[in-house]
């Protein structure tokens, strides 16, 4: 019969392609969401990563500054005797000398030790380094910026099992004497997480 259609050449329907065309755009939502978690999730993780490696940096810091802190007569930036170790100040965290200052052949006419400073300010805390063990009130300075994203940085002290928020080492003090044991850096970051680093100290 003339102007008879076959089955096997019927297309798709408008029902059939709308299906389709849903299903299609189901599989598109599912893959884009299923990649954008991907690349937030990683996005966190690299987030994490960097944090972690502040902190292991700035512990490793810290452990190699209480190792190397010495009892040496300073004066303060207006020629007055300071303490040896000084900390609960009102402008910083912590406050020596250490030895252990690099010279590499011997280039600079200067000794082994350093003034360090410990700050915390907006936010941060910050490693000082003073060009030298008896700073006036323009001496040079290089800061690094340890931890950030950092609400409250407490300290404390124990010596004898007794715990102390402040430390103050006068320069009458006999070099060696066992003054304290343990250096305690509590810190509270933004997002509530706290971090408490244990140091021993060998003055």
């Amino acid at each position: 019969m003339m102007g008879g259609r076959r089955d096997n050449e019927a297309g798709f329907t408008l029902v059939e392609m709308l299906i389709a065309m849903f299903i299609f755009a189901l599989i598109s939502a599912g893959t884009m969401t299923a990649l954008s978690t991907s690349i937030a999730g990683k996005a966190q993780l690299q987030t994490r990563l960097e944090h972690l490696g502040e902190i292991e940096t700035a512990r490793a810091l810290i452990a190699a500054d209480m190792a190397n802190i010495t009892l040496r007569r300073s004066r303060d930036s207006f020629g007055s005797q300071d303490y040896y170790a000084l900390t609960g100040g009102l402008d910083h965290v912590l406050r020596f000398t250490r030895t252990g200052r690099d010279n590499p052949g011997g280039l600079e006419p200067r000794g082994d030790l350093q003034r360090i400073t410990y700050l915390f300010e907006d936010g941060q805390l910050i490693r000082r380094i003073l060009a030298h063990e008896n700073p006036v009130s323009d001496t040079p300075y290089f800061d690094r910026i340890l931890l950030s994203d950092v609400r409250a940085v407490d300290v404390e002290f124990i010596a004898n099992n007794t715990r102390s928020f402040q430390l103050l080492v006068k320069p009458e003090a006999q070099a060696g004497a066992p003054i304290i044991d343990v250096f305690a850096l509590k810190i509270t970051f933004e997002n509530e997480e706290n971090l408490t680093q244990y140091f021993e100290v060998k003055l």
